[in-house]
């Protein structure tokens, strides 16, 4: 074996293979949060079982990730039933798509990166955290994407882990030991003490709002949803739409004033040095995640004043939110811009298979738009380079890419 192979397997071969068992297990995961989220049931209980005759199937036998449909040979144990393929599928399809990513993000293979160059600078060890941070976020999405597809509903508690967990992966890479690297040390916009006073106040006022809306001194918008539209009705009209708007309005101007008051107070006092960086790097998920959700509630709110009804999902707000919270304030509001493009191609492709087919109806089904915001997230993190040189190419000179 050759020195240089031998210095590859060792930096490299090791997190390969990690991946390839942490992708495997988030394949699996993901089929039981797919399955039950488009159903509307507990992902916890009952445990995995054979949905003919209920036989429990035991993690590390039945329930192997990458393994246990093999060892089943596609069938339960105890009743005839096949298993459909599409388990095993997923399992190896997350072995391999995380493997892919980490191609992109560190370029073991010298094929060249595509991803943000501060991770591949910083190397698999150091930027470990933030790396993990992206799977997870772009699992989340897959999730939501093919959930949202299915039942045009994201499920709310798949965003609130996102928004919730994202800024712990930036606060835990930023207690990693810093080194700049092209003048960042961290791959997001790192604020000041007034921006981590404004993260503080917006999180309290967050809390506070959801709390006055959880023992309803708020009223939850479209709480008498169901009593006008059918069930399994489709962008069904609500007739007080516009008021509806007025709820909203009222819940986010607690959060935005949050974001206010911290920030007024922050400017008030002197600081001799800048915030430490695990806590600018916690305050830029925090601004990121009032970042995605913002933008996309604005739209919301406009458009649904201006139509008369329902715009966009909340779900769509919230999963934004998710992505601001990892990848900072710019990357979201890029991603819901592109967004529109994704939709675009797939309705083309659509029409043109349907046509292609004889079946083109002059028509196209209603698509929810989370799974254009999915892509359009996954496309900004894998395409970082080319669409930051895209825009340097393009709008360099008047709006410099955020660092």
């Amino acid at each position: 074996m050759s020195p240089e192979t031998q210095l590859f397997l060792l930096e490299h071969g090791g997190p390969m293979v990690l991946l390839v068992l942490l992708g495997g297990s988030m394949g699996s995961f993901l089929n039981v949060v797919i399955d039950r989220g488009s159903r509307g049931v507990s992902i916890v209980r009952p445990g995995s079982q054979c949905p003919n005759c209920g036989m429990r199937l035991r993690f590390g036998r039945e329930n192997l990730p990458l393994l246990g449909w093999l060892l089943l040979r596609g069938k339960c144990r105890q009743c005839p039933i096949s298993i459909p393929v599409r388990y095993l599928l997923m399992e190896w399809g997350f072995a391999f798509a995380f493997v892919v990513v980490y191609q992109f993000a560190f370029d073991p293979f010298d094929l060249g990166g595509t991803m943000d160059p501060w991770l591949e600078a910083t190397g698999s060890r150091d930027g470990a955290f933030f790396f993990l941070g992206l799977l997870a976020l772009m699992s989340g999405f897959f999730a939501a994407g093919v959930i949202d597809f299915r039942t045009y509903h994201i499920p709310m508690w798949i965003t609130t882990a996102l928004a919730l967990s994202m800024p712990l992966f930036l606060l835990a890479q930023g207690l990693v030991e810093a080194r700049p690297i092209g003048g960042r040390v961290l791959p997001v916009p790192l604020p000041g003490w007034v921006g981590v006073g404004s993260a503080i106040g917006g999180s309290l006022g967050a809390l506070l709002a959801n709390g006055l809306l959880w023992r309803g001194v708020l009223p939850a918008s479209f709480a008498d949803y169901n009593e006008y539209v059918e069930d399994g009705a489709v962008l069904a009209e609500y007739p007080y739409a516009r008021r509806e708007m007025g709820k909203e309005l009222v819940f986010c101007s607690i959060i935005v004033a949050g974001f206010a008051i911290g920030g007024l107070l922050t400017q008030s006092l002197q600081y001799s040095e800048d915030p430490p960086i695990w806590l600018a790097a916690a305050a830029s998920g925090v601004i990121g995640w009032a970042s995605g959700a913002a933008v996309v509630w604005l739209v919301r709110i406009a458009g649904t004043l201006w139509l008369g009804q329902e715009a966009m999902g909340l779900g769509d707000v919230h999963l934004m939110g998710g992505a601001g919270a990892l990848l900072g304030w710019f990357a979201p509001l890029l991603a819901f811009a592109l967004a529109p493009f994704v939709a675009l191609c797939w309705l083309s492709g659509l029409a043109l298979v349907q046509k292609c087919r004889g079946r083109w109806s002059g028509e196209l089904p209603p698509m929810p738009f989370g799974p254009h915001l999915a892509v359009a997230t996954m496309a900004v993190v894998l395409g970082y380079r080319p669409i930051q040189g895209a825009w340097e190419a393009w709008f360099g000179e008047v709006l410099p890419w955020p660092q």
